[in-house]
């Protein structure tokens, strides 16, 4: 199948092509320099990507040396977080490089989805990106074109750097192929130097990979222009702004090295990934707490109950615990059932354990338990909401302070103690200003473990709460939703999500909620698309207008938060 001629007036698949070793199955995806396909290397009976450089390109001396420089200066590296080139060939004048297939999506198409990441997943990345960078840093190989579409995610959670066409190996300048003046890569993430055509080194790869943090932390890139030399103009001359002002969660530390990564001179930045990577494990060491010990034995009731493990698992397996103590034998028996069933805070069992606790009551003697009682009633009704619903958050270090303590939750707990971590903001600080965003944390982590039982009581809880706010009453609604859409209910979901996001006497302000409710008629745009779902013309073009409206009013929200601040 010939190509078409340099003028692009046709385009031609290769599906079907045989290139050497290389079966060409189906096309993947087009950038500035070349097409992907995705084959299969018969020899080794395995897939690969093959790049093929574009037919226009081909006749230009100065690109197809670029093209082939990618090949040979990726080549030199052996990295867990570089996609792996194989070899380059040429079959038919189609000049292409067969590199490491990687299966997952790229960080572009997951922020389009997502929006903003959450600061473990946002610092797993960072982790990995670095050490990317840092590694062809380390051979003289600058990327040139660090963006989220070059950060591919493996279905592992692994992130694969990928298309160094841009690359320049600082070793090779013999070759002419980035000369002094010459500007490419993409506005959005382009540094300073890049976007003047300066001279650069390494160090312009850590200014794009920092607007890539900013982008994936945030939601949205520090800058947006009407044109391209806007754009590039920003990037010389425009400071971007805290990362706190469109998040205010985000840690200041976190904060600083992102802004440090996007100085305007490079003498100002990081000098190596390297030096990046250790600021970024201070910032984990600094909210890692040193473990306060063991706790001793204790005896009651109370005490009992919060001695079981929690695990973080979704609703469908069941939640291995294990009862560490006991002060009746008459009560270990419905308490350990409920447990092995996680439904110990469902009416049936919470009545049967009540039933055995006035039992152990009149045997205790009524005068004495009548001013227990009220004791109990007195406390419980300064307390905040939800602490008894699920796991041991006793059990959680405490912080110095709310900001910390929720810092631990967001950045420190272990994924099976997140729901425990979260619980601990209000438990250890009931009256801070963390504890509704902490609330709000803890129903998406109970949401995402598809819990129904626990999102709706916690709900209920809130509810109740004497000392609930409009946010509260917002997540409550929220809440309720999900539980809806864990019960199926896709009108439900649409009844519930439209009231929300068209309420004109009362908007939703927070961002948070808006996300949650966008990850809703997500999963249940996903619910709709499954065989046998009943409905699904009807249903599906609510569900995606109800999405669109959500995003636009979560756009709508961060901007004025924005100008606001």
């Amino acid at each position: 199948m010939p190509w078409s001629d340099a003028s692009g007036v046709e385009e031609r698949d290769l599906t079907g092509r045989v290139l050497g070793d290389f079966q060409v199955e189906r096309f993947i995806g087009r950038g500035g320099m070349g097409e992907v396909y995705l084959a299969k290397q018969v020899s080794l009976n395995r897939h690969v990507a093959v790049k093929v450089l574009l037919p226009e390109w081909v006749s230009r001396p100065a690109y197809l040396s670029r093209f082939g420089i990618e090949a040979t200066a990726v080549a030199k590296l052996n990295h867990a977080n570089i996609v792996q080139v194989y070899t380059l060939g040429c079959v038919d004048d189609i000049h292409f490089i067969a590199m490491e297939y990687v299966q997952g999506t790229n960080l572009r198409e997951y922020l389009l989805k997502k929006g903003s990441l959450d600061l473990p997943l946002a610092l797993s990345i960072m982790r990995q990106a670095g050490h990317a960078i840092g590694a062809a840093g380390e051979v003289g190989l600058i990327h040139r074109d660090i963006k989220p579409e070059n950060l591919l995610l493996t279905r592992k959670g692994r992130i694969k750097v990928a298309d160094f066409g841009l690359c320049r190996d600082m070793d090779s300048d013999r070759h002419h192929v980035t000369q002094h003046g010459t500007t490419m890569g993409t506005p959005l993430y382009m540094s300073p130097e890049q976007a003047q055509g300066h001279a650069m080194d390494h160090r312009s790869d850590l200014y794009s990979l920092g607007v890539t943090f900013y982008h994936m932390i945030v939601g949205e890139p520090p800058f947006r222009a009407e044109s391209t030399v806007a754009l590039a103009l920003k990037h010389v001359r425009e400071q971007a702004p805290s990362m706190r002002v469109r998040r205010p969660e985000v840690p200041i530390e976190l904060d600083r090295l992102v802004l440090k990564l996007m100085a305007k001179k490079p003498d100002d930045r990081y000098q190596s990934a390297a030096e990046m990577l250790v600021d970024l494990a201070k910032i984990r060491a600094l909210l890692q707490p040193v473990a306060s010990g063991l706790m001793g034995d204790i005896t009651g009731i109370a005490a009992t109950q919060e001695q079981y493990e929690f695990e973080s698992r979704p609703s469908t397996e069941p939640r291995g615990s294990k009862l560490l103590s006991a002060s009746s034998k008459l009560l270990s028996g419905p308490l350990r059932l409920a447990l092995n069933d996680h439904t110990w805070f469902r009416p049936g069992v919470l009545g049967l354990i009540a039933a055995c606790g006035l039992a152990i009551g009149g045997l205790l003697g009524w005068q004495s338990r009548s001013r227990e009682d009220a004791e109990a009633q007195r406390q419980a009704a300064s307390l905040p909401p939800a602490l008894g619903i699920g796991p041991r958050w006793a059990s959680i270090p405490k912080m110095d302070n709310p900001e910390a303590q929720y810092r631990y939750a967001q950045l420190t707990a272990p994924p099976r103690e997140l729901a425990a971590a979260w619980l601990a903001v209000p438990g250890y600080f009931p009256r801070s200003e963390w504890t509704s965003p902490a609330y709000l944390q803890l129903g998406r982590v109970l949401y995402r473990e598809r819990d129904g039982d626990r999102v709706a009581a916690l709900a209920r809880e809130i509810n109740g709460w004497k000392s609930r706010q409009t946010r509260d009453e917002e997540l409550v609604e929220t809440l309720e939703t999900g539980e809806v859409l864990l019960k199926r209910d896709l009108d439900g979901v649409i009844e519930r999500v439209s009231r929300i996001a068209n309420r004109t006497d009362r908007p939703v302000s927070d961002p948070g909620l808006i996300d949650f409710c966008v990850e809703i008629v997500t999963d249940a745009l996903k619910l709709v698309s499954q065989p046998g779902t009943t409905g699904q013309a009807v249903l599906r073009p609510k569900l995606t207008g109800l999405q669109v409206r959500l995003l636009i009013l979560l756009d709508r929200v961060r901007s004025l938060d924005l100008a606001v601040r």
